[in-house]
């Protein structure tokens, strides 16, 4: 999956410049996610009780109960910190700041990684200005650092979850939100979680965030520029999702991919007065 997904970016990088520079730096990072084997405890127990709370329309874990590899996490967080501090960046000076704090204290990054999964804003916010970083920078590595595992318990866990019978605008898997969906080829909508990447189908009149299925207080806008794209939007709630329609758009890109590309959405969306579902309240 790491080479596609590289592949993936280099024809980014080619088709839409104007994100070269993000899609570079994502593309050093996937490289250092690679490298990472992390250790997930996970016994058949745990899937059988994991079976009953989906049933009952709990998520398998949730996210602050997540079983990941943290001693993997914390590594692979100050290895991000080391490179990115390498490069001539406006933040470097921070980023060397955060990479000393991590080193000096382990406590601290646990309490980060622990803040980050348990949706504490007012921790991660502090945390950040602690070194002078932007909390959407240090929530970014953070998650990153998490990705490994993630994916792993993705791949074992998620295979246990009967998707037909979750009916649900949060992740099956760790209860967190989406942000991304796409229509598949018969029109389908399906969600894409923030966190752990799994995928999962939802009515398309219904909003994911609220439940609202009232038709006239939801609706969409397309993009201008690229066939293919649009956001759908809920005047309820006032929440937003991205959404692909992979019936239209020629070579789509993985999701995690596309949610960094289109922040020219997030910005119209942002305009008209719209929060991404997945932002705190």
């Amino acid at each position: 999956m790491s080479n596609e997904l590289l592949h993936q970016i280099d024809r980014l990088i080619q088709k839409r410049p104007m994100y070269k520079e993000a899609l570079s730096v994502y593309r050093d990072i996937v490289i250092f996610l690679n490298e990472i084997k992390p250790e997930i405890k996970y016994g058949v127990k745990d899937e059988v009780i994991g079976e009953i709370k989906v049933k009952e329309g709990f998520p398998l874990f949730s996210r602050e109960d997540l079983p990941l590899d943290l001693k993997a996490a914390s590594s692979l967080f100050k290895r991000l910190l080391e490179h990115l501090s390498s490069k001539k960046r406006k933040d470097k000076e921070a980023l060397e700041k955060a990479l000393s704090k991590a080193r000096a204290n382990p406590g601290w990054l646990k309490n980060l990684i622990t803040a980050f999964l348990s949706r504490d804003e007012t921790t991660v916010t502090s945390m950040a200005k602690e070194v002078n970083l932007e909390p959407m920078v240090i929530k970014f590595l953070t998650h990153m650092s998490l990705r490994p595992s993630l994916n792993i318990l993705k791949e074992s866990a998620g295979e246990r979850i009967e998707k037909d019978g979750w009916n649900y605008g949060y992740c099956p898997l760790c209860g967190s939100y989406p942000d991304m969906a796409y229509l598949g080829d018969q029109g389908k909508r399906f969600l894409h979680c923030e966190l752990c990447g799994y995928e999962w189908y939802y009515p398309r009149l219904k909003c994911p965030f609220c439940e609202n299925d009232q038709p006239k207080k939801l609706g969409y806008f397309v993009s201008e520029e690229e066939e293919g794209f649009r956001v759908d939007f809920c005047k309820k709630c006032n929440r937003y999702i991205k959404t692909l329609d992979m019936r239209i758009i020629e070579q789509p890109a993985p999701l995690e991919l596309e949610n960094l590309i289109t922040l020219h959405l997030d910005m119209l969306a942002h305009e008209q007065g719209f929060k991404a579902g997945n932002c705190p309240s």
